[in-house]
């Protein structure tokens, strides 16, 4: 029998391995999400608003709330009779003025208080309520007058007492002579209240101003963070850092409150991105 010359054709194999073009992108290769880069640019703006809003706090005679403006705006919902006010009088050379009568009018209240400076020219009041009051001092003799429109502080955070200290100068005879006005008996007075409530420069206590410096400083440091978070989850292109940026900086803003408007829907905009971390 003859050996067949036909070769026996095997079943092809089918290939085990085989390239392909999917690729491996890792969650820094992603592309960011389009809304995550609009809500980093609304915390890049609310923390602006922040930085000046503490820059703001920080300047307590101009901008857009003064110290004068804050103590005054809080004084409207503190208790009645949570203020006291100490103070000291000196004359031209620095010596204590003795012996004058001090009498606050707070206008809410509608009535007088009276205090007699000691031999440091100190004096205290208390149970005053806090806001604009009227300060009039009087020499021994009460032929010398001097009148100031005052603020009284409120109380802070959670103090029951609003404390306010002023340290004020007694004008020199020159300067009564000057400036004062007189009544046909010889007696002199002079009134800075018109001056004062124009140019806002009512005397008040330097460490209740101190206060709104720290609110000032802190809008300022939430305003840095927030634009550094917010960079970095551009960097990263992290939707949850974008996220962190606007919270904070919405928290930065105070009383600017179109930068809060822009805060709050920058930490809307990021609760519709899907996070990749």
């Amino acid at each position: 029998m003859a050996e067949s010359s036909e070769l026996i054709s095997l079943p092809e194999e089918s290939i085990t391995f085989q390239t392909s073009d999917a690729k491996i992108i890792l969650p820094s290769q992603r592309p960011i999400d389009s809304r995550a880069l609009f809500a980093a640019f609304l915390a890049f703006l609310a923390a602006s608003g922040g930085i000046y809003v503490g820059l703001d706090y920080l300047d307590g005679d101009s901008g857009m709330y003064t110290h004068r403006q804050f103590i005054y705006a809080q004084s409207g919902g503190a208790p009645d009779g949570s203020a006291t006010l100490t103070g000291q009088i000196l004359n031209e050379s620095g010596a204590p003025v003795v012996n004058h009568t001090v009498a606050t009018i707070v206008e809410s209240q509608g009535k007088i208080q009276y205090a007699t400076t000691d031999d440091n020219g100190r004096f205290i009041m208390e149970n005053l309520d806090p806001g604009v009051a009227i300060l009039d001092i009087y020499s021994p003799d009460l032929e010398r007058l001097m009148v100031n429109r005052i603020l009284l502080s409120p109380p802070a955070l959670f103090e029951p007492i609003g404390f306010t200290h002023l340290s004020l100068d007694w004008p020199s005879e020159a300067e009564f002579s000057a400036s004062a006005e007189a009544d046909p008996d010889g007696n002199a007075w002079i009134d800075y209240t018109v001056s004062q409530q124009e140019n806002s420069t009512e005397p008040y206590d330097l460490t209740a101003g101190a206060m709104y410096d720290m609110f000032g400083m802190a809008f300022i440091s939430l305003g840095v963070i927030s634009m550094a978070i917010a960079s970095l989850g551009i960097r990263r292109k992290s939707p949850g850092l974008i996220r962190l940026s606007a919270i904070t900086s919405f928290f930065s803003m105070g009383h600017l409150y179109v930068s809060c408007g822009l805060g709050f829907f920058a930490i809307l905009l990021t609760m519709f991105i899907r996070s990749e971390d």
